[in-house]
């Protein structure tokens, strides 16, 4: 910066000053703006005359946004936009830089923070709607007029109507969410607030989108200006809550008692609110294009002859947030679709989707959905037919709000329309009963994506959501999600944090539609329990679970600040099975050292622990292990009507071997009642002692001890241990039974989850042969074939 050039900023950084000290003697508003804005303007053209000494200035200067408006309060950014006369990056390379360089310094000297944007009129159609806002308060500094003249004319040419108003009336909604959605409050956000000047200047945003002069500022936009003014002069800084204390400050400049100064500004903020409520209004008698496709005509969205398909579905997803009347009527759009307008369209939730189905869109972007508007599903838990089901998963969806686990991940994603679009084609495939409807949905994903002209990242990612869309509901119904291992497995499957948000929230959405029972308290649980630790070992980036002995010695080191004896600890730790070790917290391991030293003197422990957040109780059993002993206590659980939820059995290998079983269970779905979980620690110390039978319990509740299992499915995964899956009709004495039917084959069971799913029970065991060896197939085969126990 020359010394020239320096000199003459500082002069007008003195003249700001001036007229930053006005203010405090005489309070004004937008003619303060004004004066003030002048300022600037000479600051910038005085930086442009400098560069132009230098280049042939081959850009014109665009003051934008307020700057734009000349309403400049004392600490409003100064944005400005760079609009080259050539769209050639060499020619135009020193001026630009030259011109930012300066312009920013001169903006420090000036005290103001400026914003800038380099823009080509080429990017016109590409604009977002924050960018366009402050284009259409635009004014030429400096530079050639043509050149702006240009830039006006492409914004107009390409302005998204539509998305506009939508983007515009939705960015007040948010505003009023943030801070307040009345005029009427003692602390008022004097810009962006209900009652701020930001809703005076969206209500001509909208005129001026619709075709309508631009509203010339009123006496009480105006007033709250010149409130804003004084907030920024007293603060230092922008500042604009206008705080008690601040209130009472400005009142007593303007000569006005605080209270009545308050109830002024209330008053003129209700007028600028008004000004926003009947610009909205008024866009019901507009005439506008709310897409390529779609026109509003008083009050009523048309869909033009011909039209892309995608076009019009976006027409008709604005038109359905704007609260306009969709028509009632089989429309003929053209066989073209634009996917990216499409699937733009279906993200805007069931509204817009039921109205893209009532005007024939929907039949003719997604003829496989309608396709299923009759079709039952052949599983009996589903209470609506695939289409109706599809709609109300998106329904679900759509209900979640920030504040909330899942409320927050939606909020989070980047890209919803995948997420949207996969939740429409889930379960199409169920169109075709001879193969699995994951893998027939996955081929329709990939068809439509290929239709719609979709991105290949896009349609990769929509087809795995469809072909994964069962394996979280699996996970949290049938596997051990307290296991590390199990949740490597899932992280295997799951592959990257993205993947995994999305079909968490599919699994939600998916199974909350299923029926008005399919999603339970626990299930709530269980999914962020399984979200947070893939999550966690998504982004450790770790490949393997710690081992077992590894893991001993850790809590071996834990355990050495307490009041134990080393060896004796030592000796039970090494005593526990490496499945106990890497799926139990060192406090819950330290509890079970205190509940196996009592079971090593003969003495019998039951605990209970009321487990709120999965609307359960959990029921811990230590005692000196005996033949059976998990058969029983299941069996207890049944005679008392528990529905079972999970199952961790274990047994150490000291002398004597003491078992260690932590047995979850609700009553209704609730966590059992305080009497009843005393009645049923009382029958589990019974049957431990051998003062009463389980088969005496069962007969006592009216439950058949001899009742077989003997409709039911499995199957098989291989390891160490086996996991058996099993699908029954629904009854609470699968459990039992089947345990019965593994301890008469002399298996032991590790662990179990069990669930219900509508008319079916599902359950997951996590099972060893005799003496810990790995079941083979063949055995499990054979025994399950066989008639179940009696």
């Amino acid at each position: 910066m020359t010394p020239a050039l320096r000199d003459r900023l500082l002069a007008l950084a003195e003249r700001r000053q001036a007229l930053l000290d006005e203010l405090v003697r005489r309070p004004r508003g937008l003619s303060w703006c004004q004066e003030h804005t002048a300022i600037v303007d000479d600051a910038v053209s005085t930086v442009v005359a400098e560069v132009s000494g230098e280049y042939n200035l081959p850009f014109c200067v665009v003051a934008t946004g307020g700057y734009g408006r000349r309403e400049l309060s004392p600490y409003s950014d100064v944005d400005i936009a760079v609009v080259p006369a050539d769209e050639d990056p060499s020619l135009l390379d020193p001026a630009v830089k030259a011109f930012f360089l300066l312009v920013g310094e001169a903006a420090k000297l000036l005290g103001l923070e400026l914003g800038y944007m380099f823009l080509l009129i080429s990017d016109a159609p590409g604009l977002d709607a924050k960018s366009r806002t402050g284009l259409i308060d635009s004014r030429l500094i400096a530079g050639p007029a043509e050149t702006f003249g240009r830039l006006l004319d492409a914004l107009a040419e390409t302005m998204p109507t539509g998305q506009f108003i939508l983007h515009k009336i939705r960015e007040r909604q948010d505003a009023f969410a943030k801070y307040h959605d009345t005029p009427l409050v003692s602390e008022p956000q004097l810009k962006e607030g209900a009652g701020g000047l930001r809703c005076f200047q969206t209500a001509s945003w909208l005129g001026i989108a619709v075709g309508r002069e631009a509203l010339r500022p009123s006496r009480d936009y105006s007033f709250i200006c010149r409130v804003r003014n004084c907030l920024h002069q007293l603060a230092g800084r922008r500042q604009d809550i206008l705080t008690r204390t601040r209130r009472d400050e400005i009142a007593e400049r303007l000569g006005l008692d605080p209270y009545e100064f308050g109830s002024v500004v209330c008053s003129s903020g209700l007028t600028l609110t008004s000004a926003f409520e009947e610009a909205t209004r008024n866009l019901h008698e507009s005439r506008f294009f709310l897409s390529r496709g779609v026109i509003a005509v008083r009050g009523e969205a048309r869909v033009l002859a011909g039209a892309d398909a995608g076009e019009a579905a976006a027409g008709i997803a604005i038109a359905t947030d704007l609260g306009l009347q969709v028509e009632d009527v089989r429309v003929t759009p053209g066989s073209q679709i634009s996917g990216s307008a499409a699937s733009y369209a279906v993200a805007h939730g069931e509204a817009t989707l039921r109205n893209l189905d009532r005007a024939g869109l929907l039949d003719l972007l997604m003829p496989e959905l309608s396709a299923c508007r009759t079709l039952i599903s052949r599983d009996n838990a589903h209470t609506f037919t695939v289409m109706e089901h599809t709609l109300r998963a998106v329904r679900a969806l759509d209900s979640l709000e920030p504040g909330s686990f899942l409320g927050n991940l939606k909020e989070s994603l980047t890209d919803r329309q995948t997420l949207y679009l996969a939740i429409l084609l889930h379960d199409l495939g169920k169109t075709d009963p001879d193969r699995p409807h994951s893998e027939s949905g996955e081929v329709i994903a990939h068809e439509v994506g290929s239709r719609w002209r979709l991105r290949a990242e896009m349609v990769d990612t929509v087809a795995w959501l469809v072909r994964e869309h069962l394996t979280m509901a699996k996970f949290l119904r049938l596997r051990d999600i307290e296991n590390p291992e199990t949740i490597r497995e899932f992280r295997d499957i799951i592959g990257t944090a993205e993947r995994l948000d999305l079909l968490t929230l599919l699994t939600w959405a998916d199974v909350k539609a299923v029926s008005s029972s399919a999603w339970t308290t626990a299930q709530d649980a269980f999914l962020k329990n399984l979200y947070e630790a893939t999550s966690a070992l998504l982004h450790s980036g770790e490949t393997a679970v710690e081992s077992a002995p590894a893991y001993r010695q850790r809590l071996a080191r834990q355990f050495q600040n307490e009041d134990a004896d080393d060896a004796d600890v030592h000796a039970f730790i090494d005593s526990l099975p490496a499945h106990y070790l890497t799926s139990t917290s060192p406090a819950i391991v330290r509890l079970h050292y205190r509940l196996a030293e009592k079971a090593r003197e003969g003495d019998a422990t039951v605990e209970v622990h009321t487990q709120t957040e999965l609307g359960a109780t959990e029921f811990t059993v230590c005692c000196p292990d005996q033949p059976g002993l998990l058969s029983k206590l299941l069996g207890v659980l049944y005679a008392f009507d528990l529905s079972m939820l999970g199952v961790r059995a274990s047994t150490t290998t000291s002398e004597p071997p003491i078992a260690l079983d932590v047995l979850t269970a609700s009553l209704g779905g609730r966590v059992v009642p305080a009497a009843t979980a005393q009645q049923i620690s009382k029958a589990l110390y019974a049957v431990i002692h051998g003062s009463q039978s389980v088969r005496e319990i069962l007969v006592a509740h009216q439950k058949d001890p001899d009742l077989a299992q003997r409709v039911f499915s499995f199957i098989f995964v291989p390891g160490t241990p086996s996991v058996l899956e099993l699908r029954a009709p629904r009854g609470r004495g699968m459990p039992y039974r089947f345990s019965r039917k593994f301890t008469d084959l002399g298996w032991n069971i590790l662990a179990a989850r069990v669930g219900q799913w509508a008319d079916s029970a599902a359950a997951a065991f996590y099972v060893e042969g005799p003496g810990g060896r790995p079941l083979l197939r063949e055995e499990v085969e054979a025994a399950l074939r066989e008639p179940a126990a009696t």
